[in-house]
């Protein structure tokens, strides 16, 4: 199955696009979306941990389910700040 997955800050850096399309097994979960995106882009893999993954706008655990049709996004750490 087909998933559409938005990218931000370094993920966009590193992917090279706002979105990005990832194939994944039917019945995929988010850490089948991190098996994919690292095996396509291999820098990840070392840096998952600190990726939250969002799945229609709400932050999502390992198990939870991705469907073709739902919103998923790639949030890294931002720092930043002003002293």
């Amino acid at each position: 199955m087909k998933i559409r997955v938005k990218c931000f800050a370094w993920a966009k850096e590193v992917t090279g696009e706002d979105e990005i399309d990832l194939e994944v097994p039917e019945g995929a979960t988010v850490a089948d979306l991190r098996d994919s995106l690292a095996e396509r882009f291999p820098v990840f893999s070392g840096r998952m941990e600190s990726i939250a993954v969002s799945v229609n706008q709400e932050f999502a655990g390992e198990g939870t389910p991705v469907d073709a049709g739902d919103e998923l996004a790639l949030i890294p750490p931002i720092s930043g700040g002003c002293a």
